[in-house]
């Protein structure tokens, strides 16, 4: 519609004409903008392996807490738990928020559990969890979320970007740097970032240590304003 009024205000009113349209169309943009992040919320899910962190990123961001202390989180059930809506502040500004579930990490659940929360919630981000310990099983893992990528394709076209978040710095940094533990899911990289060119997300990478804070104010800034109508 934009595209055709603009069309006849350029021939009548040339370049101010065309200028005025454009000016009209990014108030309009930057309204729905608002009114998604602010009133109906950004739908997004949390997955990954079993024990890292999925739960505790959830409670992270609904505290709005500097760090979560000795926060410990009962193990996920078959189903999930239900999330409810929430504002929290990313970076300076209140955003409302929809995990809508929190899902466990077992194996067997990937096929139920996640797949189902992927179709139902039809994000517009993943955030994918890892830490420094069994490396297998998280390859499996994220391997699997992105065969559910490409294989779903109602929810597929929601997702805008997808965050490879490597948790417990606390704990790995000590003794190694990102780089080298990202460097053992080189083929995972590859093909993540590949499948994001296809299919028209972004693809991130970030380390965190969600229970001390550190990193992840930055990650989840980074993560929300790209999944957000009018990514900044």
């Amino acid at each position: 519609m934009f595209n055709i009024i603009g069309q006849v205000f350029t021939a009548i009113f040339g370049k101010a004409g065309n200028d005025f349209i454009n000016s009209l169309a990014r108030g309009a943009d930057e309204v729905y903008d608002f009114v998604y992040v602010r009133v109906f919320g950004l739908p997004f899910i949390v997955l990954g392996a079993r024990q890292t962190g999925k739960t505790t990123l959830i409670e992270w961001l609904r505290q709005n807490v500097a760090s979560l202390g000795e926060f410990a989180s009962d193990p996920t059930p078959p189903g999930g738990d239900a999330v409810t809506t929430f504002n929290s502040y990313i970076g300076d500004e209140l955003m409302r928020l929809k995990p809508v579930r929190d899902v466990g990490g077992e194996t067997d659940m990937w096929e139920t559990d996640w797949v189902e929360l992927f179709r139902e919630v039809r994000p517009r981000g993943i955030i994918f969890l890892i830490d420094h310990t069994d490396v297998l099983k998280h390859k499996d893992a994220l391997n699997f979320v992105m065969n559910m990528i490409e294989e779903e394709r109602d929810a597929q076209r929601h997702v805008r970007s997808v965050l490879l978040l490597a948790n417990k710095s606390d704990l790995w940094l000590k003794h190694t740097t990102l780089d080298k533990l990202m460097a053992q899911y080189g083929n995972e990289v590859k093909r993540l970032h590949n499948q994001a060119d296809r299919l028209g997300y972004k693809a991130m990478i970030h380390s965190s240590s969600v229970t001390t804070g550190v990193g992840v104010r930055d990650a989840m800034q980074v993560f929300f304003n790209a999944i957000r109508p009018q990514a900044r």
